[in-house]
């Protein structure tokens, strides 16, 4: 380890220490079919009379919250909508969120939908109450400082976790730039998990948000410094959203799936908002900063990826998941068990290499089929036959040449030295490695 890398570890282990020592604010969490009724009741007891409505168009067109509005309209509650709310919310769109909290005289902020909604609602909330303080000054840890107007999330996604995290990402559209915004204030006052809100998901935003949260946790659960009870938050994640992804993309009207893929992205967003995330974060949000592509979409195909350039520093914690994850349901399922057996085989052939590289360096069991370096190909395996299984590409395949150095500076920028991943990566590793993405 070099100097520079040893600052990096003392940087985060300090961070890692507050984050035990600095409770968040309390959060309380509703869930369950159709507790969203419950919000009016509950915006009454804070005194509130008028509130911010943050959503999409195709929300109010399906109808999904018209018992909502009308549940307000009999509680005497005053409802404003904003949906100017893009896939990748824009500094504008914050701006434009705020200025409508502030003309219609509201108090409370009701986010309805998934990340981009969530995150759109907490800046905004953030510039209503920091109005000398643009979203460009605000990117990075803690630079708020100052409590948000009363804040409700309502997620209709299973993937950001954004109901429960600290983190909120807005794109700077003159720059294709994305803020990572992160500070405890923007963790909303109220969480709600409704399973009905999502059956209506289409299979595709299934899949991207699910991965989504699947590489938070994962990340999350192999980043130094991970707490016992972060990494129990994370596991729990995985293992919910391994046994059950797979059943909400194809029965999407099945509510224990989609309630038990909810409950996965708000236990990953828990364990990410204290253990962080990691490089496939920081390349993704240049990826889809820079060629719009869904940021869980993007998660998807590099999180296998980016597990199997970490090597061996990520063996023991993927080992950890992957016997998790067959003794907690999330078994493939018959026809995918099919097209697994030469998986399993050239898992098996691909893993007998790292078995004697564990052998060579003092392992005792190297001859042992179950070693941390055949297991944890195993996961990374079960990884991608979860995205093949939902049509996921597995390649970037608008990954350009000329854009990695931009790509990797934009990376390091944000990983280093704020995520404590299981492998510090500097401009060289962190080129070479988009570079074997590119498109041949």
């Amino acid at each position: 380890m070099n100097g520079k890398h040893a600052i990096y570890r003392v940087y985060q282990a300090l961070c890692a220490g507050m984050l035990r020592l600095f409770p968040a604010g309390r959060q309380t969490l509703v869930q369950g079919d159709g507790c969203i009724t419950k919000i009016p009741e509950l915006l009454k007891t804070h005194g509130i009379k008028a509130v911010q409505i943050i959503t999409t168009p195709g929300t109010i067109r399906r109808g999904t919250i018209a018992p909502l509005l009308a549940h307000c309209k009999d509680a005497g509650i005053r409802t404003v909508l904003y949906t100017g709310v893009s896939p990748d919310p824009t500094v504008a769109e914050v701006e434009a969120a705020a200025e409508c909290f502030f003309v219609s005289g509201c108090e409370a902020i009701l986010a309805i939908g998934g990340g981009s909604v969530i995150d759109c609602a907490k800046v905004a909330g953030a510039r209503a109450v920091k109005r000398d303080l643009p979203v460009g000054k605000m990117s990075g840890m803690l630079k708020i400082h100052k409590k948000l107007p009363l804040l409700l999330a309502v997620p209709t996604t299973a993937g950001t976790g954004s109901e429960v995290t600290l983190a909120a990402v807005i794109t700077d559209e003159t720059c294709h730039y994305k803020h990572a915004v992160m500070d405890y204030c923007l963790i909303p006052r109220y969480a709600f998990l409704d399973p009905g809100l999502s059956c209506s998901l289409p299979p595709d935003m299934t899949a991207y948000s699910g991965m989504d949260a699947m590489t938070h946790a994962v990340e999350a659960y192999c980043n130094r410094f991970c707490s016992p009870k972060m990494k129990a938050h994370a596991m729990k994640a995985v293992s919910l959203i391994g046994a059950n992804l797979l059943t909400a993309y194809r029965e999407p009207a099945n509510k224990a799936a989609r309630m038990n893929m909810l409950t996965g992205s708000y236990e990953a967003g828990i364990a990410f908002t204290n253990a962080y995330v990691g490089y496939v974060h920081a390349v993704a949000h240049g990826i889809g900063g820079l060629y719009h592509v869904p940021h869980g979409e993007a998660n998807a195909i590099l999180l296998p990826k980016v597990l199997a350039a970490y090597g061996s520093a990520v063996y023991e914690p993927l080992a950890r998941l992957e016997r998790k994850m067959r003794v907690s349901g999330g078994k493939p399922e018959r026809e995918e068990r099919m097209s697994g057996a030469e998986s399993e085989r050239d898992v098996r052939m691909s893993g007998a290499g790292m078995e004697r590289k564990v052998c060579a360096s003092g392992a005792e069991d190297g001859n042992s089929k179950e070693t941390d370096a055949v297991l944890a190909e195993a996961f990374i395996e079960r990884i991608r036959r979860m995205n093949r299984s939902m049509g996921i590409p597995e390649q970037l395949v608008m990954l350009r040449k000329e854009d990695v150095p931009e790509l990797a500076a934009r990376a390091l920028k944000e990983g280093n030295p704020n995520y404590p991943v299981p492998v510090i990566w500097e401009e060289e590793q962190m080129r070479s490695f988009l570079m074997e993405q590119v498109p041949k």
